[in-house]
């Protein structure tokens, strides 16, 4: 029996991690574990950032966006006869979060997208699936959508 955790977005990459995950992964038995990271703004000082009004908007759209995931992995899940789970996360960088998050649940795998962001922008942000893969001590399958060319 495997424990896969599939880390979401609202991008394309992460509906097709799941969708590929079913179609050639999935075996009966597997546990399925799903989770959002949400952006953390607790110590987000007055002089660095949003004001407290903005840092709650922030947060109430970061919600509606995770229970708009949840919603839709749940759909997929119940569609393909699976009980899965999500878990909703947060954390400044997002990738130590699933690491965190896959040693908590005693995954084997973890099936992630990656959002195909060009060479300079992967450059100065970072990449969190390429964090993952790097930090991870358990096998890493990113998915990259059909649509996104390799530039």
């Amino acid at each position: 029996m495997a424990v896969v955790l599939i880390p979401l977005d609202s991008s394309k990459s992460s509906e097709y991690c799941i969708e590929y995950y079913l179609k050639y992964l999935h075996r009966e038995g597997n546990q399925v574990h799903t989770c959002y990271v949400s952006d953390y703004f607790g110590d987000v000082g007055v002089l660095e950032g949003p004001t407290p009004g903005r840092i709650r908007e922030l947060e109430e759209e970061d919600k509606r966006k995770a229970a708009a995931i949840e919603a839709g992995v749940t759909k997929i899940f119940q569609s393909a006869h699976i009980d899965g789970n999500f878990t909703r996360l947060t954390a400044k960088n997002p990738w130590h979060k699933i690491i965190e998050h896959s040693k908590a649940i005693h995954a084997t795998l973890i099936v992630i997208g990656s959002r195909g962001m060009g060479k300079v922008r992967r450059t100065i942000m970072g990449s969190v699936s390429e964090s993952v893969l790097h930090h991870s001590d358990i096998p890493v399958l990113i998915c990259k959508h059909p649509s996104e060319k390799h530039h």
